[in-house]
């Protein structure tokens, strides 16, 4: 297992450079690790995804941890030498139930398979031995004395971010969110409504050995207690009764109240969770135009589609930030804008994202926003509504493109009184009338939403 998380995280760092194009998620090579090994059992299959996640949640405590036993800079270290230490360093830490013995002797069996020179080989091995003699009793820097410094290693956040938080937020609210995206989140579903009722699903759950409790929030959520095979093998999900989808997710979703017969488009469609819980608010009547730049996305949303069973969805594939390829005189009720942005809001879920992100992404996609904001509006229909989500908690890719947004378009407005019937969105309506989750508040992803009318 060990050997093949190196292999991933490897694989990632290479391949997702910041400031780089982006290269595939951690998930992804995860899956497909598995995939290529079918024969592994469930907890081998577990351990490989705790030890890769795990790494690179915590990659800043772990560096570190590494710097203060190495003669060498943490940022001159061989990749793979790094990688190695990193994946000791985190059984130490965190893993109890592996020997510290164990993961120093499986970190340098990995070198020699690796063929590092004599000399790396002998590196490792006195590195991970002072890893097992200090940890886990290392002093972390001292909030006292330097404030951003204590917070970036003691939560693993880049330095950028822990001074920011702390600035715009406080240190009492920094720290808590920094530890909050170190949770691991709840296994979340959505149940496809057009094919079966929550209860029924727990009931049909139960029988395939799943224990789920009922969403804390969404009606249409449930919560996996428990998974201890893959769940992508279920009779359940191959029927297209559930997909996995945040209850924040689901409840963005029911801001935009789709009502039967009408047309939505939907910008940044991606993989189609969104979409797909539009086509079972349509129940079967209406049109859901779903846009995307990526073919891969776009497949992905197809094929999600096809397994629920869902209906009345066309696909779009072409580059929503410049002029939509639609008749101009074309209206639609419902416009939703799932904007690409930071991701800083579902840090918990890809922790691997705090090490891509930059402090000039938040303008990068603060512009990519309001593009599609400007191509979109020209086709709401007067009176319709038009939601803008985000999975960031940051102001620059919310607020501030909100703001810019209205400035330049007086026919739109912030919704006003109630936003929906669905007494579970109330509770996530600030005083200014935006949609936001937050982990350490609310124990879910963090999102934001904005609902705009259109004057009549």
């Amino acid at each position: 297992m060990r050997g093949l998380a190196v292999e991933i995280i490897s694989i990632w760092q290479k391949t997702n450079v910041p400031g780089g194009a982006p290269g595939p998620f951690l998930d992804a090579l995860i899956e497909q690790t598995l995939s290529d090994h079918p024969r592994l059992s469930h907890p081998d299959r577990a351990l490989l995804r705790e030890l890769v996640t795990g790494v690179l949640r915590w990659r800043g405590r772990l560096d570190y941890a590494i710097g203060q036993v190495s003669h060498q800079p943490v940022n001159k270290l061989h990749p793979l030498v790094l990688n190695l230490l990193r994946l000791t360093t985190y059984q130490l830490l965190f893993l109890d139930r592996i020997p510290a013995s164990a993961a120093v002797n499986e970190s340098v069996k990995l070198a020699k398979i690796h063929r590092l020179p004599p000399a790396l080989i002998g590196f490792v091995n006195a590195a991970a031995r002072k890893l097992a003699t200090a940890l886990p009793d290392l002093p972390l820097p001292d909030p006292e004395i330097e404030p951003v410094t204590a917070l970036a290693v003691a939560t693993s956040h880049p330095e950028w971010l822990a001074a920011r938080w702390l600035e715009r937020l406080g240190p009492e609210a920094a720290w808590k969110r920094a530890q909050a995206n170190n949770l691991h989140p709840p296994l979340s579903i959505r149940v496809n409504t057009a094919l079966i009722s929550p209860a029924t699903l727990q009931v049909v759950l139960q029988t395939e050995g799943i224990a789920t409790e009922s969403g804390r929030f969404s009606p249409v959520g449930l919560t996996i207690c428990s998974l201890k095979q893959s769940p992508f093998n279920l009779p359940s999900y191959q029927r297209g009764l559930w997909l996995f989808q945040d209850e924040a997710a689901q409840l963005a979703t029911l801001l935009l109240q789709p009502q039967p017969g009408h047309g939505i488009l939907e910008i940044g469609a991606g993989r189609g969770g969104k979409t797909t819980h539009l086509a079972q608010l349509l129940r079967g009547k209406g049109r859901i135009l779903a846009v995307d730049h990526s073919l891969e996305r776009m497949a992905a949303l197809n094929r999600s589609r096809q397994r629920l069973g869902l209906t009345g969805v066309d696909l779009l594939l072409t580059d929503a930030t410049l002029s939509l390829p639609i008749q101009p005189e074309h209206r639609f009720d419902r416009i939703l804008i799932d904007a690409p942005c930071s991701g800083l809001g579902v840090l918990r879920r890809h922790p691997e994202l705090r090490w891509r992100r930059q402090p000039g992404d938040l303008d990068r996609f603060a512009r990519l926003q309001a593009a599609l904001l400007r191509q979109a509006a020209p086709y709401m229909r007067p009176g319709g509504l038009l939601l803008y989500i985000t999975c960031t908690t940051e102001p620059e890719e919310n607020e501030s493109v909100m703001a810019a947004f209205l400035r330049s378009h007086p026919d739109f407005a912030l919704h006003p009184g109630p936003v929906s019937d669905a007494p579970e969105i109330t509770p996530f309506i600030d005083a200014d009338g935006y949609f936001r989750t937050l982990p350490e508040r609310h124990d879910l992803d963090g999102f934001f939403a904005a609902l705009l009318a259109k004057e009549r």
